[in-house]
Protein backbone atom coordinates (compact mmCIF):
# COMPACT_ATOMS: atom_id res chain seq x y z
CA UNK A 1 0.00 0.00 0.00
CA UNK A 2 1.34 3.41 -0.51
CA UNK A 3 2.32 6.07 1.53
CA UNK A 4 -0.28 8.09 1.36
CA UNK A 5 -3.75 8.37 -0.96
CA UNK A 6 -3.94 11.98 -2.80
CA UNK A 7 -7.52 13.42 -2.30
CA UNK A 8 -8.56 14.74 -5.20
CA UNK A 9 -11.39 17.27 -6.43
CA UNK A 10 -13.75 14.87 -8.50
CA UNK A 11 -14.65 16.15 -11.67
CA UNK A 12 -18.00 17.26 -11.32
CA UNK A 13 -19.64 17.79 -14.72
CA UNK A 14 -18.32 18.21 -18.76
CA UNK A 15 -18.44 22.04 -18.55
CA UNK A 16 -16.99 22.84 -14.79
CA UNK A 17 -13.27 24.07 -15.28
CA UNK A 18 -13.06 25.38 -11.97
CA UNK A 19 -15.01 25.59 -8.38
CA UNK A 20 -14.47 27.10 -5.46
CA UNK A 21 -13.19 25.23 -1.86
CA UNK A 22 -15.86 26.27 -0.20
CA UNK A 23 -15.18 24.71 3.63
CA UNK A 24 -13.04 21.82 5.39
CA UNK A 25 -15.23 19.23 7.41
CA UNK A 26 -11.83 17.93 8.40
CA UNK A 27 -8.14 19.42 9.59
CA UNK A 28 -4.68 17.91 9.19
CA UNK A 29 -4.24 15.31 12.09
CA UNK A 30 -7.89 13.62 11.54
CA UNK A 31 -8.91 10.64 11.24
CA UNK A 32 -11.52 9.58 8.56
CA UNK A 33 -13.65 6.63 7.67
CA UNK A 34 -14.44 6.11 4.14
CA UNK A 35 -17.56 7.71 3.71
CA UNK A 36 -16.58 10.96 5.86
CA UNK A 37 -16.99 14.42 4.29
CA UNK A 38 -13.82 15.74 3.62
CA UNK A 39 -14.72 19.03 2.15
CA UNK A 40 -17.16 21.23 0.36
CA UNK A 41 -17.08 22.30 -3.60
CA UNK A 42 -19.08 25.36 -5.43
CA UNK A 43 -19.55 25.96 -9.09
CA UNK A 44 -22.15 28.04 -10.53
CA UNK A 45 -24.55 25.17 -10.18
CA UNK A 46 -24.62 23.54 -7.00
CA UNK A 47 -22.36 22.90 -4.03
CA UNK A 48 -20.69 19.34 -3.77
CA UNK A 49 -19.49 17.06 -0.75
CA UNK A 50 -16.50 15.23 -1.21
CA UNK A 51 -15.95 12.21 0.70
CA UNK A 52 -12.94 10.15 1.90
CA UNK A 53 -12.06 6.96 0.12
CA UNK A 54 -10.35 5.39 2.22
CA UNK A 55 -10.08 5.18 6.25
CA UNK A 56 -7.23 7.00 7.38
CA UNK A 57 -5.29 9.93 8.83
CA UNK A 58 -5.64 13.41 7.32
CA UNK A 59 -1.54 14.25 6.68
CA UNK A 60 -1.64 17.12 4.57
CA UNK A 61 -4.21 19.82 3.39
CA UNK A 62 -3.01 21.42 -0.06
CA UNK A 63 -6.15 23.91 -0.57
CA UNK A 64 -7.87 26.76 2.00
CA UNK A 65 -11.30 28.03 1.78
CA UNK A 66 -11.81 30.48 -0.92
CA UNK A 67 -9.12 28.31 -3.21
CA UNK A 68 -10.04 28.26 -6.94
CA UNK A 69 -9.31 24.67 -7.52
CA UNK A 70 -9.89 22.11 -10.92
CA UNK A 71 -11.12 18.70 -11.26
CA UNK A 72 -8.51 16.20 -10.28
CA UNK A 73 -6.64 18.66 -8.31
CA UNK A 74 -4.86 17.12 -5.84
CA UNK A 75 -6.38 19.12 -2.58
CA UNK A 76 -5.07 16.96 1.05
CA UNK A 77 -3.06 13.47 1.33
CA UNK A 78 -4.28 10.75 3.52
CA UNK A 79 -2.41 8.33 5.20
CA UNK A 80 -4.01 4.85 5.21
CA UNK A 81 -4.60 2.68 7.95
CA UNK A 82 -3.73 -1.23 7.42
CA UNK A 83 -7.14 -3.22 7.43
Amino acid sequence: MSEWVEVRVPRLGDDVATAVLVAWHVAEGDRVRDGDVLFEVETDKAVFEVEAEVDGVVIEVLAEPGARVSPDQVVARIRPEAA
